[in-house]
């Protein structure tokens, strides 16, 4: 079950990357949603399945981004051997180790995303820095209120089967 509820939630947060987090760019920015999202589903499901489905998650975003098509699937199939690799050696109650898993993994993702990015574009090196400077602090603050609403929603345990 709850694999499925991350399927859906997946999809949902691809639809609103897609669709709508064009219109909120800053300085040529756009924020990810996708990342925490993935990032999340590593923290508290038990799947096995975990890097097939980052890297359809991946695909689908970037047939909405042909020119660079392969670095969203790229950048979420390293966060994944990322998260993989560091996973059993956090406590992942402790929020400043989730605070850096997601640091972590949004340096990672922008980082490829920038280097692939710059190199199509010819971008000079500052140039490269300050958006990678940018792309990162900004998703690590967006990351955090995404990990947090879902921790929040994770916490409430409804019962309601006794209504």
């Amino acid at each position: 079950m709850n694999s499925l509820l991350f399927g859906i939630l997946a999809v949902i947060s691809l639809f609103i990357q897609v669709l709508h987090l064009n219109d909120f760019a800053l300085l040529n920015y756009i924020p990810n949603i996708i990342i925490p999202i993935l990032v999340f589903s590593q923290f508290y499901l038990n799947s096995r399945y975990h890097t097939i489905l980052f890297f359809l998650i991946g695909l689908m975003l970037d047939c909405s981004n042909p020119l660079l098509f392969g670095t969203f699937t790229f950048g979420f199939i390293a966060i994944s051997y990322l998260i993989t690799l560091i996973k059993n050696h956090l406590d992942l109650k402790i929020f400043t180790n989730k605070l850096i898993l997601l640091v972590a993994s949004n340096a990672l993702f922008y980082l490829i995303y920038n280097l692939l990015f710059g190199v199509y574009y010819h971008q000079s090196m500052p140039t490269f820095f300050i958006t990678l400077g940018i792309s990162i602090t900004l998703n690590s603050l967006l990351s955090v209120i995404v990990i947090g609403i879902l921790d929040f929603i994770r916490l409430l345990k409804l019962d309601l089967s006794h209504e």
